[in-house]
């Protein structure tokens, strides 16, 4: 605690201009959090082992966080959590390839991260990193809410009422929704009980920073999490505003907090209280899907080619992707990224790594034979390669959707998801001989990372315009997409089945069909004249596809058994290099793999108080 205040005391006293405008810190429209990061991280980081051993915090610390720029960077380094692409970002990946939808990918030889390979193997154990990951900076970001929260609960003299609002609600939301994606994946939803027999617990809700003999916290019941993360997002929607200023687009809004309660609603089964809240939101003219017929202007984009840079039309559902739509109008809640040219690498940098994981890992191009001078067309490196789409999802998710006619796939969003071994993606040679000879766009190399499945995901890609110009291998501009008005228009539609309200569930679902066809002009997918549950879970998997989404609806649904073991239908492949096993549901274990084991370290740091999860 000496260090925790001499670092305090230094840094209120030397860095008073830093701390008088910290409650402007943004570039352009984003709100800019690396400098509190790297100050905050140190303040909070002292105990590295025990995530939920906070120690109290000091009476320097209030003069910190009394401060109306003090408690901003104090909330800025909660969100400064999301940004961690090799710590929280990727982890969502398992929500993909846990689904069968898309196997891991990475280098050559199929080694490359191997522990989320041991996730799509249904092979997690108690020491696996994305967990340990997940629920350290996950209950990091919970103490730095705490943090704000204890300090401005109630009204600070000379702090602005609106700006301690908003900074509250904030702190509330992120608060809910850190909770909410640990119970989701350590703790389960109250109907998951009946396969577990009974035996499930929630996380630890932790609603203050913990004293010594608060340590050793206990797991309690499974309702009982789930009641306190939803009075976390209606305190949010009752503090926060519907949009903010330019300055601060992307923080958190009334709409996030309402989505996120929607959502929890969801995961409980509580199909009305899950109607209502997304209903409201929906109905709140505050978001709309790009391209969906009342919002179908063109889509212009400035793009990078062999001749200098250029403007193009995009559809909507590829737009959508673009840092041009970060926050846009159907983001729900983004996580902040832009470019600074910073060469940083993986952490400490504001642009995002997950395009680099996503974009394909080699592409066939033309070199220059530092020998002969000769022009050679070789495989090349490009991006990491994750992400496969597999066959399971290539032959049966738009089948599901009604959109596979004469032999073809007619849904305009596979090939704005999927890139098939005939398509190319943009491609900018260095080497001005090679950029006056030779086309820029080049063919993927499907099987260039065997084991893989030939095919490479769309969603993420960054084009040469930006890739040229980054500053390290993860300072790519475009937002991470945690909640869709696409995502909440399903929701909605899907409590409104339960609950006997046909009639929303199909206008909703049909408006996310309406931008999907308004993105290409196949006339599909049309537009339904009824509606059901299948429908609608076909439709999430196509709309959210590679986004992390399936494998926790098929968890939620109950369904996941069913669906892994069908998915065996199309458990080996062949390739031209030999053959790939794409699906692993033959070694998922119901009542055990729909939750993540509780890291090892933090039941020994407890004293065994938290206990670990059935089966692990």
């Amino acid at each position: 605690m000496k260090r925790i205040n001499s670092i305090l005391n230094t840094f209120l006293k030397t860095k008073k201009g830093i701390q008088n405008t910290a409650g402007n810190l943004k570039t352009g429209s984003k709100i800019c959090l690396a400098l509190v990061a790297s100050f905050l991280f140190v303040i909070t980081a002292c105990d590295e082992e025990a995530y939920l051993d906070k120690k109290p915090h000091t009476p320097t610390d209030a003069s910190f966080y009394t401060s109306e720029s003090g408690a901003v960077q104090g909330i800025n380094a909660a969100y400064d959590v999301l940004q961690l692409g090799e710590n929280y970002e990727r982890a969502e990946f398992a929500g993909t390839v846990c689904s069968g939808d898309a196997m891991t990918g990475g280098e050559p030889g199929g080694g490359d991260q191997p522990f989320l390979q041991e996730m799509m193997k249904f092979s997690t154990v108690a020491t696996n990193p994305y967990c340990i990951n997940m629920w350290n900076w996950m209950y990091r970001g919970i103490y730095r809410c705490n943090l704000v929260i204890y300090y401005i609960s109630e009204p600070v003299e000379g702090f602005n009422e609106d700006l301690r609002k908003r900074v509250l609600g904030e702190a509330y939301f992120l608060r809910g929704f850190f909770h909410f994606v640990l119970q989701r994946n350590f703790g389960g939803e109250p109907q998951l009980q009946q396969d577990f027999d009974g035996e499930l617990k929630g996380v630890p809700f932790i609603d203050h920073v913990l004293l010594q003999e608060e340590w050793n916290q206990e797991r309690p019941e499974l309702s009982y999490t789930w009641e306190r993360i939803e009075e976390d997002f209606i305190k949010a929607a009752e503090l926060l505003p519907r949009q903010h200023d330019a300055a601060n687009i992307g923080r958190a809004t009334w709409g996030a907090a309402k989505a996120y309660l929607a959502k929890t609603y969801l995961y409980e089964e509580k199909w009305q209280e899950a109607y209502d809240a997304a209903k409201e939101v929906i109905n709140s003219n505050v978001y709309y899907l790009i391209g969906e017929n009342s919002h179908n202007d063109p889509l212009i984009v400035t793009r990078l080619g062999k001749n200098g840079t250029f403007e193009t039309q995009m559809p909507p559902y590829k737009w959508i992707w673009q840092p041009e739509a970060n926050n846009c109008a159907e983001s729900i809640f983004d996580i902040q990224h832009m470019q600074t040219g910073l060469s940083t690498f993986p952490e400490g940098q504001e642009g995002n790594l997950i395009p680099r994981y996503y974009g394909p890992r080699g592409v066939y191009a033309w070199t220059i034979n530092v020998t002969t001078k000769e022009h050679e067309y070789t495989e090349q490196d490009y991006f990491w390669g994750f992400i496969l789409p597999t066959k399971y999802f290539r032959e049966t998710a738009y089948h599901d959707i009604g959109c596979f006619a004469d032999g073809q796939i007619k849904d305009p969003r596979y090939k704005l998801s999927v890139v098939t071994p005939e398509d190319k993606v943009p491609f900018y040679y260095d080497n001005e001989e090679l950029r006056a000879t030779y086309p820029d766009s080049v063919f993927v190399s499907p099987y260039y990372n065997h084991p893989a499945t030939g095919y490479v995901t769309w969603k993420y890609f960054t084009d040469p315009i930006f890739n040229n110009i980054r500053g390290s291998l993860g300072d790519m501009p475009q937002n991470t997409k945690m909640f869709r008005f696409a995502d909440l228009l399903l929701m909605g539609a899907e409590a409104a089945v339960h609950i006997g309200n046909t009639s929303d569930a199909l206008t909703w679902i049909n408006r996310v069909r309406e931008r999907a066809r308004n993105s290409g002009n196949t006339g599909y997918p049309q537009a339904l004249s009824s509606v059901t549950l299948e429908n609608i879970y076909a439709e999430r998997r196509v709309e959210l596809a590679f986004e992390g989404h399936q494998y926790w609806d098929l968890v939620r649904t109950r369904r996941a058994q069913q669906v892994l073991t069908a998915a065996l239908n199309y458990q080996f492949t062949e390739c031209p290099k030999g053959q790939v096993q794409e699906q692993f549901g033959d070694a998922f274990q119901k009542g055990k793999h729909e939750l993540w084991p509780i890291p090892e370290a933090e039941i020994a740091n407890t004293n065994g108080s938290v206990t670990q999860n059935p089966g692990y």
